[in-house]
């Protein structure tokens, strides 16, 4: 069966989700700026960040396969607090542990050795004993799944009695966002300025018009006039394109460790209901595969084989999709 290839268009807006979209928006300072205050602000309306400095190079030092679908920005504040911004596209049986020993790397960074060195009362230079005051540690960290042990839109974590509740320390805290509740969500849903933040950046890559709530916060004309992908150059463009394409493959891989994972089911006899969970990973792993082709960056028989797809099914499927 011949199959007629589609002319692809590209969505009106780069995905955050995608290494280059989110490296691309949040290493703007003034959004990211903008993105912090109003998350800070949910907690503390009087909090204020004026300057944001983003640091070259990344914070996590993880091997290069986890860095297929962990991306993150590092920035600081006029005030010297630090933070890291991350992208998560893979669920991860020990995130909450991996968060803290992510964010105790940076504490450890401040450690003074000795003594410091300051200007006393008088305008002489002194200096005393490290009183081990540390600036804040603040960790945001997108993820682009449900987790299935705490399934909730939006966390705010730091030390605290487990009793009264009370923080005990502040100096690490972080935020667990879970994208996919903000993309069942409608405008309407969103009440403060960090819900209307996040609803953007999850549903940017759907949107084909302007980004909601553009009128009550001026900096989304920012971001919606950078992410668009027709004002990217050239260059950028086919830097996207690539990360895209990384970000699709990866995730028809995903249906396909899937399905492999059902059909070794079926061999040792333990799951109920199987027939119907095997057509449901075979029918995401051919939708996989026809975004991957809409995006022109891979021809048809590859993508079959890389997804271990028959090619006439696919062919077929492209044809009536």
């Amino acid at each position: 069966m011949e199959y007629v290839k589609t002319q692809y268009r590209h969505p009106k807006y780069i995905n955050p989700a995608t290494d280059f979209g989110f490296k691309f928006i949040f290493k703007d300072e003034e959004i990211t700026r903008g993105f912090l205050n109003a998350l800070l602000q949910k907690q503390n309306p009087e909090t204020n960040i004026a300057k944001v400095k983003i640091v070259d190079g990344e914070a996590d030092d993880t091997n290069k396969e986890t860095r297929r679908v962990v991306y993150d920005v590092y920035c600081e504040t006029d005030s010297g607090e630090e933070f890291v911004i991350e992208m998560q596209n893979d669920q991860q049986e020990y995130f909450s542990d991996r968060i803290v020993m992510y964010l105790s790397r940076a504490v450890s960074r401040q450690q003074k050795k000795g003594y410091i060195n300051f200007i006393n009362a008088k305008g002489e230079e002194d200096r005393k004993p490290w009183d081990y005051h540390l600036a804040n540690i603040y960790g945001v960290f997108f993820m682009n799944f449900k987790d299935e042990k705490r399934p909730k839109a939006f966390s705010h974590c730091t030390l605290s009695d487990t009793e009264d509740h009370e923080i005990d320390s502040d100096v690490i805290q972080y935020w667990k966002i879970q994208m996919p509740f903000y993309r069942e969500m409608k405008e309407s849903d969103c009440k403060t300025d960090i819900d209307k933040w996040i609803f953007n950046l999850s549903n940017m890559e759907s949107m084909e018009t302007q980004l909601a709530f553009t009128q009550e916060i001026p900096l989304f004309a920012r971001l919606e006039k950078m992410a668009e992908y027709s004002a990217l150059d050239k260059k950028q463009q086919r830097l996207y394109d690539e990360s895209f394409h990384n970000y699709m493959c990866y995730h028809g891989q995903l249906d396909y460790k899937y399905k492999k994972g059902h059909d070794e089911g079926i061999a040792e006899g333990r799951m109920e209901g199987i027939a119907e969970e095997r057509a449901k990973a075979h029918k995401a792993s051919l939708q996989s595969a026809l975004t991957i082709y809409k995006t022109g960056l891979m021809p048809l028989e590859q993508i079959a084989k890389a997804l271990n797809l028959d090619i006439e099914e696919l062919k077929e499927y492209v044809n009536t999709h």
